[in-house]
């Protein structure tokens, strides 16, 4: 394997949007990282840049969704390059980089244009670059690139598909890219053979049409000539009618001169009684404008007293609004106050039932408390003796048991031992009987001789017959392959001779035929004289006509321009006149709109005056908007004293609640801590009197201070120690002893209990000896051990002394309870001083709260009194203010209003006097009409005379045209047939010279094929010598069958002879060593039986001596249970005892907290009476002043009515004024119509005038335009001038212009046409001929590549499936597995199936294992393609996930020897941290930055070294 994998340069390529190398280096290289960093990007990566084209198997939609897509702190990149270097790549490079050592192959991708590649900077296909790689037995989806899930899809694939993976082994992937292309050529090479077929078949066709069409060129030239007759007699009908018209057109101008003159009259008169009527209207507008302008001022005068209204009706809602909630604040305060006295009334009540329970509470506590304590005392005495009963009881079980294990493992050793002897005793016969004699050996060595002389023998002899066998194949191979060359070399000649003949004679055939044509050619052609002389009758022509031409154009212009003339003159004195009568008309309607205008600024100014009269003063309203802001000022500040006084009072309250509740639970704590502490203190001085406490001095209970969870060890330590003295006499007590140094305990973690707890000086020899054992340990197996005095314990009371006595753990013991409960009562008394030092501050908080509470309550009071105050004096501005703001608002909107009316008034009469002025000036700007009906006239003659003197010159100019056009037509036919037959002639020499060419060229290519196919050995000579070195060839191999058999044989003889010589010897050894060892065991065993007798008769006699089990358990049973009976009681009369003292203390508590309720709902009562109060005021306020706002509306109405009375009354006088207007508009619309009926009779006059002009000119025109493009025919008089004379003549024009269209294209070059096709047929026929050839050419290239996959894919199954076994056995540790060929007989078409049978299974096909057997077994095939055909990398990615730790290290350690055997560099993508372990170095893929891979190296060997140099 030369080629090597170098490097990997990625960027921009999915999350890798910074240049990242990854080198790939020898050995194991490790990619790791957390889920989701980019850890399969990389894979993904080398198989792009490897030709991967499907961008789904990639993870991706489309190529796009490769290229870094951007992030939220990162844009997105439009191009993703990804470059692989290679080394030692000289070998297997493509052509243009063969020889080069080191290649760079890129795969660069653009956003929205695709992929290209590239190889050491040039451009290359992408087949070129996955071949590459398919011949390195790599590639984009080789077995080499194991990415997530190819394990599973090698299990579930196909055999089919598991195919490729012996085709990568046996290195032909690259035959298949090859095969592939021959195919696609070959295929390709068949269409081209199918289209020049075609092709042949279409031109030979052609040639059959080409006759049709010489017969349709006849038909052609017949229509041809009717058409030219019909186009003359039809010119000659148009020039007829032509001139029809021009007369007909002169007759019906003089007709519309005289109706024009008869409407301008009409229209005349229509204008004077239009002008009659407009004089009147002035004067009704006038009257209409000032019935309008008082209409409009009681309008705004009903819209001000509306306005008024709808405030009145406005304040007079929101005063009832006012009052509404008025009322409803006043009755939720009275609810609020009459619950406050209800609530009081009834704590009233629970006070007194309260007082009554705690005066009966002390006699029913009493009581109970007696009877507690004669409970209390029996069940001190029952525990005494249960205690002792469970000890006798625990001791004899202990016993017991002791003695029954004792006896039960004698007894079974003892048969054990006895089973041992027995077994042992049958083995060492059986091994006395096997062991080997030395004639049998002897005998065996005679027979290994006798087959070695045989095998070589056999060996000498198949060597011999090989070496025949191969030579014999050789030669028959030989001359196969020089018969098949013989048939095709002789069969390839005569094809290719007879295909030069045809050729030839279809040459000969087109030579003849254009040899005609040419001579035909040559007749057809023109004598240069005649050509000549047509073209200077053609020069003539044109010169005359250029003359006419030139003076035509002459008057054409003079025409123009008189007639442009005559125009001009017509439209100026018609805009004269129409601009005459508009002024005038301008100039009335501008007079009687400035008067109107004057009229209207007069009347609007004096309103204006008076109402500014009657306005309100700005300083007046100015100082009643400041008062009324100063008082909402006042309202709003006292409204916010008010919430802040409110949220002051809540807090206040809130206070209060919160300090009286933390005292009353302060108090209750402590009565519950006292009872609790008193009830402790009675039960420890009733125990102190039934122990007969000392009378002087504290006990050593008392005294000490011992640690949570230590009580019961230490009580079962010291026992009744714990009720003696310290100091003073009495029969109890401790003395204070020097102090001596313990003996250590069995073992370490045992611990003094005097380091445990700080105990007396009396105390150290006790707590020195007494250790406690850890949370766990058992003290039986240390009893034995322990040192006179000494004692273990347990924190549960377990109890091992020196001496054999044992105490199991949980007994129930006074000394443990009454040290618990004497700590019980030092923690209670510690807690009792600190609740009462804390009540007298908790009272002081409380009594503090209440009076801010108060305080807060009389503010709040205070501050709903300003408020109230505050709106008072608000609602009063606020009416002033109304009141004064309404008239201020109507007479201002008055002022507005006519303010607006002034100004458009204003800019009316300004408009109307400008408009005055303009139609004066330009009524005084109007030119005279008498000079201008003068140059109008002068204008028309003219333009008669230069009409008439270009009708002349445009006959002259019609009829010199018509001369040059005879002369072009014969000049033109002459020279296009002369240019036909000249271009045919030339055409077709070159042809006729290029045929005689070819046909010289193939009749020596005949030649010389037929002198090949001559010189050509006979293919019956080489068949016969094939058959005759097959025969020799079959000889040879059946003579080397039998050889090989023979060897096979004698082989398998000697073999077998060894091996049983090698397992006698074997077997001697063996046998011989197993009975020296089963002699000395059986000694042993007899020993040892008779040990376990005696063991066995001394437990028996140790169990029958202990006591009854069964009678101690039954005494005790008895005892606990009237321990038990005793407890349940002591344990009601204590719940009663708590519960009287609970009651009392919660009774206390629900009577003081009670009292603290009745006060707060008492000041309650009080606020909610002064709330009602409050509330009361105010709805008396709203109700006086809903009262004062209800009569305003109804003023407002009345003086609505009044003015809407007045406004009927102006609108009346305002409807008569527009009526009479109306009237008179009516009347001056009825006359402007029929002025504008006469206006446009004289319009339409006119137009027709127009027409009729145009009419005239256009048939002229016409005429002329006949006369300038054609004469009319010489000879040729219509006799009918009718529309359907010309219909007729156009309809057979349109019938010989259709026939002439059926017959279609007419080809008058049909012949030399025809040639060029047979030409065409010649050359398919030679293409033809050699695309065969090359179809030839590429089956046999197709069956080359065939015959090789094949050898190469049966030469490398065996070595697989060898490979295979071996690694599954090593992988499984065991087990065996095979491949087969399955599907097909083909090996290019058979499937691929997996057989395996792990270890204690079964044989079965890969899908019927588990998850990791598939895996095992999938890797196994894989590295066994590997061994075969490695490749340069191998990519493993995350292929370990469902193995073990086991199976990770056999996996690593094979990934290991791969890669000492091949070389192959590893790529691992892994989570394992063993398979990290052995990785030679790590990369990390990270995304530090979210959406953003990056890379690290690690080298773990270099770090390796490291670490051991910086150790040394």
């Amino acid at each position: 394997m030369t080629a090597r994998f170098v490097r990997l340069r990625i960027a921009g390529f999915k999350s890798f949007a910074d240049p990242v190398s990854v080198d790939i280096l020898p050995g194991l290289t490790g990619i790791v990282g957390p889920n989701g960093c980019g850890k399969s990007n990389v894979v993904e990566a080398l198989r792009w840049v490897m030709g991967e084209t499907n961008a789904r198997s990639l993870r991706g939609g489309e190529m796009d969704d490769l290229i870094f897509a951007g992030t939220t702190a990162r844009a997105a990149r439009n191009m993703a390059d990804v470059t692989l270097t290679l080394e030692g790549a000289a070998e297997v490079a493509p052509a243009p980089f063969t020889g080069q050592d080191e290649l760079q192959v890129c795969r660069r991708a653009e956003r929205g244009a695709g992929s290209g590649y590239r190889i050491n900077g040039r451009t290359t296909r992408g087949r070129d670059v996955q071949t590459l790689f398919a011949d390195l037995a790599s590639g984009a989806r080789s077995s080499a690139m194991v990415s997530q899930g190819r394990v599973s899809a090698l299990v579930n694939a196909r055999p089919e598909e598991r195919r490729t993976i012996l085709e990568e082994a046996a290195g032909i992937t690259g035959l298949h890219g090859r095969r592939h292309e021959a195919e696609l050529k070959l295929r390709a090479t068949e269409a081209n053979l199918a289209r020049a077929e075609d092709l042949r078949i279409q031109l030979e066709a052609r040639l059959g049409d080409l006759q049709e069409q010489s017969e349709q060129a006849g038909q052609y030239r017949e229509l041809s000539q009717g058409l030219r007759e019909a186009e003359i007699a039809l010119l000659a009908l148009l020039h007829a009618r032509a001139h029809k018209a021009v007369a007909d057109g002169e007759t019906a101008l003089h007709a519309a001169r005289r109706d024009l003159k008869a409407a301008e009259d009409v229209a005349e008169s229509a204008v004077i009684a239009d002008y009659e009527v407009a004089r009147t209207l002035p004067a009704l507008r006038e009257e209409l404008d000032t019935r309008r302008t008082e209409l409009e001022r009681f309008k705004v005068r009903a819209e001000t007293i509306a306005d008024e209204l709808a405030r009145a009706e406005a304040a007079l809602e929101a005063a009832r609004t006012r009052l509404t909630e008025c009322e409803t604040v006043h009755a939720a305060a009275v609810a609020r106050r009459d619950d406050a006295t209800v609530m009081r009334d009834r704590l009233v009540a629970e006070r007194a039932q309260v007082e009554e329970r705690l005066s009966a509470l002390p006699a029913l506590r009493e009581a109970a408390q007696a009877e507690r304590a004669a409970l209390a005392q029996a069940m001190t005495d029952m525990a005494k003796r249960v205690e002792q009963a469970t000890t006798t009881l625990r001791e004899a079980q202990l016993q017991t048991t002791q003695a029954r294990e004792v006896l039960d493992t004698a007894t079974a050793a003892h048969e054990r031992l006895m089973a041992q002897r027995a077994e042992l005793a049958t083995e060492i016969a059986g091994l006395e009987a096997a062991m080997p004699t030395e004639a049998a050996i002897a005998e065996h060595d005679a027979r290994i001789t006798e087959a070695e002389q045989s095998a070589s023998e056999a060996l000498a002899t198949r060597e011999a017959a090989t070496h025949a066998h191969s030579q014999a194949v050789l030669q028959a191979g030989l001359a196969r392959n020089a018969a098949t060359e013989s048939r095709r070399l002789h069969e390839q000649a005569t094809h290719d001779a007879n295909a030069v003949r045809d050729r030839l004679d279809a040459l000969e055939r087109n030579i003849a035929s254009v040899r005609a044509h040419v001579e035909k050619a040559r007749a057809s052609l023109v004598p240069e004289t005649e050509r000549q002389r047509l073209t200077q009758v053609a020069g003539g022509a044109e010169a005359a006509l250029a003359a006419i031409r030139a003076e035509l154009d002459a008057a054409e212009d003079a025409r123009a321009q008189a007639t442009q003339a005559e125009i001009q003159a017509n439209a100026r004195l018609k805009d004269a006149r129409a601009t005459r009568h508009s002024s005038e008309e301008a100039l009335r309607g501008a007079q009687a709109a400035r008067q109107r205008a004057q009229g209207e600024v007069d009347t609007l100014a004096a309103s204006m005056e008076r109402l500014r009269a009657q306005a309100v003063p700005d300083a007046e309203l100015h100082a009643l908007v400041s008062r009324r802001e100063a008082a909402e000022a006042a309202l709003e500040a006292a409204r916010q004293h008010m919430v802040a006084t409110e949220t002051a009072a809540v807090a206040a309250t809130r206070a209060d609640e919160a300090g009286a509740g933390r005292l009353s639970q302060a108090r209750a704590a402590l009565s519950g801590l006292e009872a609790e502490a008193d009830g402790l203190a009675r039960a420890l001085h009733s125990d102190s009197d039934t122990g007969h406490a000392p009378e002087s001095g504290a006990t050593l209970a008392e005294s000490l201070h011992v640690p949570a969870g230590l009580e019961t060890a230490l009580a079962v330590v010291l026992s009744d120690g714990l009720n003696a003295t310290l100091k003073g006499r009495a029969p109890r007590e401790w003395h204070d002893l020097p102090a001596t140094t313990p003996a250590p305990f069995p073992a370490t973690d045992i611990q003094p209990l005097s380091t445990l707890l700080d105990a007396p000086p009396a105390l150290s020899r006790a707590l020195g000896a007494a250790g406690l054992l850890p949370d766990g340990m058992d003290g039986a197996a240390l009893q034995a051990a322990l040192a006179p005095g000494q004692c273990l314990v347990t924190r549960d009371g377990a109890l091992w002394r020196w001496d054999g006595y044992a105490q199991a753990p949980n007994l129930p013991g006074r000394a443990a309870l009454r040290l618990k409960q004497l700590g019980r009562l030092r923690t209670l008394r510690t807690e009792l001083e600190q609740a009462r030092a804390g009540i007298p501050a908790l009272g002081q908080a409380a009594s503090t709260a209440a009076s801010a509470r108060e305080q807060a309550a009389r503010e709040l009071e205070a501050a709903r009194t300003a408020r109230a105050s505050a709106e008072n004096a608000l609602g009063a501005c606020r009416t002033l203010e109304a009141d004064l703001s309404r008239r201020h608002a109507t007479i201002t909107a008055q002022i507005d209003t006519l303010a607006m009316q002034q100004d458009t008034a204003a800019a009316a009469l300004k408009e109307a006097q400008a408009a005055c002025e303009r139609a004066q000036a330009q009524a005084d700007s109007l030119p005279d009409m008498a000079r201008l009906e003068q140059a109008q006239k002068a204008a028309s003659t003219q333009a008669a005379q230069a009409q008439a003197h270009e009708s002349g010159l445009r006959a002259t100019r019609q009829q010199a045209e018509t001369k040059l056009e005879q002369a072009r037509q014969a000049m033109q036919a002459t020279m296009s047939s002369h240019g036909e037959a000249e271009t045919r002639l030339q055409a077709m020499q070159p042809e006729l010279a290029r045929l005689e060419t070819d046909r010289d060229a193939l009749a020596a290519e005949l030649a010389t094929r037929r002198e090949h196919l001559a010189a050509l050995p006979a293919p019956d000579i080489t068949d016969a010598a094939a058959r005759q070195a097959t025969t020799a060839a079959s000889d040879a191999e059946q003579a080397l069958k039998q050889a090989r058999d023979a060897v096979e044989a004698t082989t398998a003889q000697l073999e077998h002879a060894r091996t049983t010589r090698a397992g006698l010897e074997q077997a001697m050894r063996d046998t011989g060593a197993r009975l020296e060892a089963r002699r000395a065991r059986m000694a042993d065993l007899s020993l040892a039986v008779a040990q376990a007798d005696e063991a066995v008769g001394n437990a028996r006699e140790r169990l029958a001596a202990l006591p009854d089990i069964a009678g101690l358990d039954h005494a005790l049973g008895a005892l606990r249970a009237r321990d038990e009976a005793l407890r349940a009681q002591e344990h009601e009369r204590r719940d009663a005892v708590a519960q009287l003292q609970a009651e009392e203390t919660a009774l206390r508590q629900r009577f003081d907290a009670s009292l603290q309720e009745l006060v707060q709902w008492t000041d309650r009562v009080e606020a909610a009476a002064l709330e009602a109060e409050a509330a009361q005021a105010r709805l008396d306020n709203a109700r006086a002043e809903h009262e004062r706002l209800a009569p305003e509306p109804v003023a407002v109405r009345a003086r609505r009515d009044a003015v809407t009375t007045e406004l009927e009354q102006y609108a009346a006088s305002h409807d008569v004024a527009a009526t009479a207007l109306q009237q008179a508009q009516d009347r001056q619309g009825e006359l402007q119509a029929g002025r504008r009926t006469a206006e446009e009779v004289l319009t339409a006059a006119r137009e027709e005038l127009v027409r009729a002009e145009g009419r005239r000119e256009q048939a002229q025109v016409l005429l002329a335009q006949l006369q300038a493009e054609s004469q009319p025919p010489a000879g040729v008089v219509p006799a009918d001038l009718s529309a359907n004379a010309e219909t007729g003549l156009r309809r057979k024009l349109a019938r010989l212009t259709r026939q002439r269209d059926e017959l279609g294209p007419v080809n008058l070059r049909a012949e030399i046409e025809a040639q060029d096709a047979s030409g065409k047929i010649d050359t398919i026929l030679h293409e033809r001929d050699e695309l065969q050839s090359a179809i030839a050419r590429l089956r046999g290239m197709i069956g080359q590549l065939n015959r090789e996959g094949r050898e190469r894919l049966m030469a490398v199954f065996s070595q697989i499936d060898q490979h295979f076994q071996s690694l599954f056995a090593r992988m499984f540790n065991g087990g065996r597995a095979h491949l087969g060929m399955v599907g097909n007989d083909d090996p290019l078409q058979a499937g691929l199936e997996i057989y395996a049978q792990p270890p204690g299974k079964k044989l079965a096909t890969l899908s019927l294992l588990s998850g990791g057997e598939q895996a095992l077994t999938a890797l196994s095939l894989i590295f066994a393609v590997f061994r075969c055909n490695p490749a340069p990398i191998c990519v493993l990615d995350e292929v370990d996930a469902p193995l073990d730790d086991a199976n990770v290290g056999r996996f690593c350690a094979l990934l290991g020897d791969m890669v000492a055997e091949a070389g192959t560099r590893f790529l691992v993508v892994t989570h394992h941290q063993l398979t990290m372990a052995h990785m030679d170095r790590l990369y990390g893929v990270t995304m530090q930055e979210r959406g953003v891979s990056r890379v690290l190296s690690v080298d773990l060997e270099r770090a390796t070294e490291m670490v051991d140099t910086s150790t040394t």
